[in-house]
């Protein structure tokens, strides 16, 4: 596969800027509560990039079916290289404020809104239908391999220089993978005459909703950030800061996190699923393990562990999810369809992340963290009765 001189670009230039994107979490988190802010001001910070992803997301969907999907995602690295320098600069100068964190996580989320349907439809445009899974397996080891390493040296370096270094990293990291990108040739999409845009919405919706099992994904995915994911990153640094040991062990935890992501992509390097949607419901189950040992305040090494488990599911699901929607939805509206299907898989996000600490406050942590294990067992049962969740197959070309 990187034997191929355009995948390999597209690629080094993914795998870059995940580089320093794979500590920021971790320097945004922190940079966030020394600065005195509350669990709830942390998850109102997060919420602020989910809502500038969300409102702007249909419109990158819409401009990546359009022109080059490599210039999308040229410009969106330069942009949110652009709000971490800044945000480094803020850090520094200790001028940061809660406002003003806020807004540059909003800039960095809406240039992602604008790279993230643009990636979701490259590979379909450099690979074969068949290399598919390889390609996303591929994308899904670049991810994770820097999330083994990254979160706990963004946690050490964190603890002795503060989040402002890794800021400066992650702003360098886009710079270096907008050069990469630059250079993939990527051969023009040939089409009619340019519509309006209600016309390419329209289509890429028609699209969308004929799909069941993609809208009913979708949903599930909605909810799930919203009971599941919300609670776990802005309840579990409260939980690393006053049970475990602060920055470092919420970094290794994420680190784990990042390790199993690499098995996931390994394994799938080599093993070919037919049956994507039904392994990616069972696998999903691996975060009650994490959720429950969070609450219980299980010594860290069993919630590494756990967490491991977790990254192994989400490494799975990010390719397996990704396959699967290359292989059934037609090219010229991919961008599109997998806009709309992170517009929704988003929506409830920045609610969850709002919400997870003052409802935290109101019923106890714990009991917030357990109700969220026992939704992912309901979740994944329910999504089980879908008869194409069971059926369908991705068959190999021939």
């Amino acid at each position: 596969m990187l034997v191929d001189k355009r995948f390999r670009r597209f690629f080094l230039g993914y795998a870059t800027s995940l580089i320093g994107s794979s500590m920021a979490p971790v320097a945004m988190t922190f940079a966030v509560l020394d600065s005195g802010a509350s669990a709830t001001d942390l998850g109102l910070v997060f919420a602020s990039g989910v809502v500038s992803t969300i409102v702007f997301l249909v419109a990158g969907g819409v401009l990546a079916d359009r022109v080059p999907r490599r210039a999308v995602m040229v410009g969106a690295d330069l942009v949110s290289a652009t709000a971490q320098f800044v945000f480094a600069a803020l850090v520094f100068t200790g001028t940061a404020e809660l406002w003003s964190m806020a807004l540059l996580a909003a800039v960095r989320g809406g240039a992602s809104a604008f790279y993230q349907p643009a990636l979701a439809a490259m590979p379909a445009d450099l690979v074969a239908g068949d290399q598919l899974q390889r390609a996303n397996s591929f994308l899904a080891l670049a991810k994770a391999v820097p999330e083994v390493a990254g979160p706990a040296v963004a946690g050490v370096l964190v603890a002795v220089g503060g989040s402002g270094v890794v800021l400066v990293t992650d702003g360098a990291s886009y710079l270096v993978s907008a050069v990469f990108l630059a250079g993939v040739r990527v051969p023009s999409r040939t089409g009619g005459a340019r519509r309006r845009l209600l016309t390419d919405l329209r289509e890429g919706w028609t699209e969308f909703r004929s799909r069941r099992w993609l809208w009913v994904g979708v949903v599930q995915l909605a909810l799930w950030n919203l009971v599941v994911v919300a609670p776990f990153l802005v309840l579990g640094p409260v939980i690393a800061r006053s049970d475990l040991g602060g920055a470092s062990a919420w970094g290794a935890i994420a680190a784990a996190q990042g390790a199993g992501a690499v098995l996931a992509g390994v394994v799938l390097l080599r093993l070919h699923i037919r049956r994507t949607l039904l392994v990616i419901a069972f696998l999903q189950l691996a975060w009650v393990g994490v959720l429950v040992l969070l609450a219980s305040r299980a010594p860290l090494s069993l919630i590494v562990a756990a967490a491991f488990a977790v990254g192994f599911s989400t490494g799975a699901f990010n390719a397996l999810w990704r396959t699967t929607e290359q292989r059934l939805v037609p090219q010229a509206v991919l961008s599109r369809v997998s806009a709309y299907e992170l517009l929704g898989a988003y929506a409830l996000g920045p609610v969850g992340l709002a919400l997870a600490g003052p409802v935290s406050e109101a019923v106890g942590i714990a009991t917030l963290l357990l109700a969220a294990a026992g939704w992912q067992v309901l979740s994944s049962a329910a999504i089980l009765l879908l008869p194409e969740v069971r059926s369908i197959r991705l068959e190999r070309a021939s």
